[in-house]
């Protein structure tokens, strides 16, 4: 199998080993002076010492390249962490640019992607844990200092205002529509 090698500089996709995104990417981009684009997703976690956050790679295995695939890709196809350059159906298929350029208007100037949307006044969410888990309630004040929310649920046909620590609440998700 002789896979086509489109000609000129493009964006190519590359598959990486795993959890290995973001050390390949800096690898190829200092050691053979390639442009790189390796976005991550920041998100946080509930652990056994409470909520952490965390980074990885918002496309797990894979990362982009923009190279000129016929002179380029042995030294980017062998450079350490990277798997394979995908082929489809026999063709080295280039990433287009507008399609990258989409992705970067939702990151920050690290290329981070904060999965989930810090809650706001007047937004409604649900509580994640404890008794009242999977109710419903309105976000009346947001304490970013002590990391709590103050909400407003009804209880018995009464409005009552309580207050949660940020993590006990459902925050939205940036990568999709709340509904």
């Amino acid at each position: 199998m002789t896979a086509k090698f489109p000609e000129g500089k493009h964006w190519y996709c590359v598959r990486s080993k795993p959890k290995k995104e973001r050390a390949a990417a800096a690898q190829i981009a200092s050691q053979l002076g390639l442009e790189v684009f390796c976005p991550q997703i920041r998100f946080r976690r509930k652990t056994a010492r409470g909520p952490v956050w965390f980074q990885e790679a918002l496309f797990p295995g894979y990362f982009f390249v923009r190279f000129d695939l016929s002179l380029m890709k042995r030294a980017v196809a062998y450079s350490p962490g990277v798997l394979t350059i995908p082929v489809f159906h026999d063709t080295y298929v280039p990433v287009p640019a507008e399609v990258l350029e989409t992705v970067r208007k939702d990151l920050d100037e690290e290329e981070t992607l904060d999965a989930a949307a810090p809650l706001a006044v007047g937004d409604e969410t649900t509580i994640l844990e404890g008794s009242m888990q999977g109710l419903k309630v309105k976000v009346i004040k947001v304490m970013p200092a002590e990391d709590r929310v103050g909400v407003l649920l009804e209880m018995l046909g009464t409005l009552v205002e309580a207050e949660f620590p940020s993590d006990a609440l459902e925050h939205r998700n940036q990568l999709r529509p709340a509904d």
